[in-house]
């Protein structure tokens, strides 16, 4: 039965170079989640179901990820984005709360660039406004050529346990196992695509910084991929409220699920 609840629950959008798989959830203050790489509407499933006690939430796969079919071989972050507003405009909603877990923060980043009149808030999770550094465009390269060599389980089984805090990792290994079988499930091309759009994405400290609105970056105190101080840094810098997970890794909304929940209620409906 729980497996039928599922299916049921599972909608799809048909656009030009995407089929976007999404799901509507609740009723309130709209959010819309943008999960990060290697995830999916899955991986945010049990924060979007709490959250949707209170609100209503939109969960949706990214191009190329999840259940969400990437017809074309490339897909920018900017198309990324569009593709989002082409599911706001397909929903009828006029005002949406963006909340974006890093690539997703990228695509919330474009999001409030190109559409930035339909948004009441902002939130970054854990997630960064600043372009790839030429380090990270040459890891993303790498990342590319493993994929293509076949090696695409090596790139999940690496990256997924690092997401989480070190100090977290026998706590929430049920959840990295399962996180990880997400991640071995996307698509070779979507990954591909994902990796280059990253790596191509422009710096958008300017758009944040320009946003009159509640907007607020949630940050991990362990995070593997975005050290404190560079994200309190960026948050300074941009006028964005910081709130810091004490115990958390890249993964908050799993690792400090109520602690997550009460700051995104705080911004949709106390801002």
């Amino acid at each position: 039965m729980f497996i039928k609840l599922k299916l049921d629950m599972d909608q799809y959008l048909e656009l030009e170079n995407y089929r976007l798989r999404y799901r509507d959830l609740g009723k309130g203050n709209t959010v819309v989640l943008l999960h990060g790489y290697l995830e999916s509407i899955e991986t945010f499933e049990t924060f979007a179901n709490d959250l949707s006690r209170l609100a209503r939430v939109i969960t949706v796969d990214l191009p190329g990820h999840g259940d969400s079919e990437l017809k074309c071989d490339s897909c920018s972050i900017d198309q990324m984005a569009e593709a989002v507003n082409h599911l706001a405009e397909h929903l009828k909603l006029k005002k949406i709360n963006i909340i974006g877990h890093s690539m997703g923060g990228y695509v919330a980043l474009a999001f409030a660039d190109l559409f930035g009149e339909k948004l009441e808030s902002f939130c970054l999770f854990h997630s960064t406004p600043n372009p790839d550094t030429d380090e990270k465009r040459n890891n993303r390269k790498k990342e590319i050529e493993l994929v293509k060599s076949g090696k695409k389980e090596l790139i999940c089984k690496t990256s997924i346990p690092n997401t989480f805090s070190n100090n977290n990792l026998k706590k929430y290994a049920h959840e990295i196992e399962r996180i990880t079988k997400i991640a071995c499930n996307t698509p070779d091309k979507g990954i591909i695509a994902a990796l280059e759009a990253m790596m191509n994405r422009p710096d958008r400290n300017h758009v944040v910084k320009a946003l009159d609105m509640p907007k607020v970056s949630i940050m991990g105190k362990m995070d593997n991929f975005i050290p404190l101080q560079v994200a309190g840094q960026i948050a300074k810098e941009n006028n964005l409220t910081p709130f810091v997970l004490q115990t958390s890794g890249h993964m908050g909304f799993i690792e400090q699920r109520q602690e997550c929940l009460r700051e995104v209620f705080r911004i949709i409906y106390e801002c």
